[in-house]
């Protein structure tokens, strides 16, 4: 077998050389913003709450069920409506934790920037998901409405997630939501339980009607290293990305197929372009954003564009980031290094 890893960990590298190299000529040319004088994405993660406890959560969520986030619902309110006074954002990640949990509030947030013409990539486990909530969905402009569904079986998937039922209604919440229009892309984590399965959870989710599949491995961070076991070895990331091609092939022009990039691209690719985004999280931190955990300011205690202003443009520049993206070594990379910086 090709070391399939090593050739598309190369090509990815290649790709975010020549991406930022084709930035920096058009910069050069006043035909790209050097800096952004508002985010062109944030991300809402809108709750540390959940109500599954999957094994591979990078933000831990559903620890503390019971805490109530420093980011209340009037609050995000209030921060959508300070974006839209100060020019509004391209586009929201809606996430969390489970964004399903804030009920009527989930739509208010979303009415606010809407209203203004944003559009959204929803995260949600699904688990929520009624008729009538799917209905309500269908008003905004998507990137995508992306379905958390770790099994081609229930079984996998409910043994995975941690709650029994969970995997018939996220598979409802997907046909609900494509019945409405709505674009919908699958996003699959594959551990050496679940690797033998991709064909058929490709196979589920074209059956569903999804526009896309995203197929990646746990990203090493936060619950993953409590259950070391759904990492993937060097060989079986060998399998993965066959699998991936094979399927990329199979359900070409009909729906896509993507596979997640690793954590060192993700870097390199943030680092070759001018900021264009970041993370709210929960209790009002602006995090850079889901990989590299390093925090810019707070929504509560700072005035957000006074942040951006003064430290996003040219924060993966900073020696400490820079130290950061640099540990993760194109070999440790290769063979799956983990490194805990949280």
């Amino acid at each position: 077998m090709k070391d399939w890893v090593k050739i598309n960990f190369l090509k990815d590298r290649k790709a975010a050389k020549d991406e930022a190299e084709h930035i920096s000529s058009l910069i050069a040319n006043s035909l790209y913003p050097a800096k952004f004088t508002m985010p062109l994405t944030l991300q809402f993660e809108l709750t540390s709450r959940c109500n599954v406890h999957c094994k591979h959560c990078y933000n831990v969520s559903g620890e503390d069920n019971a805490k109530i986030d420093a980011m209340t619902p009037e609050r995000w309110k209030d921060f959508a409506k300070y974006l839209v006074n100060h020019g509004g954002i391209f586009q929201c990640i809606i996430s969390g934790g489970e964004p399903l949990l804030l009920g009527d509030d989930l739509f208010g947030i979303m009415d606010i920037l809407h209203d203004d013409g944003t559009s959204f990539l929803v995260i949600s486990n699904g688990l929520l998901m009624t008729q009538e909530k799917a209905k309500r969905f269908a008003k905004y402009r998507y990137k995508w409405f992306q379905v958390s569904i770790d099994g081609a079986s229930r079984e996998r998937h409910d043994e995975f997630r941690q709650r029994k039922g969970s995997w018939d209604a996220a598979v409802k919440a997907v046909f609900m939501l494509v019945n409405l229009g709505i674009p919908v892309t699958v996003a699959h984590t594959v551990t050496p339980e679940s690797l033998h399965e991709v064909d058929a959870m490709c196979g589920l989710a074209y059956s569903l009607g999804a526009s896309g599949i995203i197929l990646g491995e746990v990203m090493p961070s936060g619950r993953s290293y409590m259950n070391s076991e759904i990492m993937l070895s060097h060989e079986q990331r060998n399998i993965l990305h066959e699998a991936i091609m094979r399927n990329m092939q199979k359900y070409a022009g009909r729906m896509q197929v993507q596979r997640s990039s690793g954590t060192k691209i993700q870097l390199l690719r943030a680092m070759g372009t001018p900021n264009a985004g970041a993370i709210i999280r929960p209790n009002g931190d602006i995090r850079l954003d889901c990989v590299a955990p390093f925090v810019m300011g707070n929504v509560i205690s700072e005035d957000f564009c006074e942040v951006w202003k003064t430290k996003a443009s040219g924060v993966w520049s900073r020696p400490e980031i820079l130290e950061y993206v640099n540990s993760w070594e194109d070999v440790e990379e290769i063979n799956h290094g983990r490194r805990n910086y949280l």
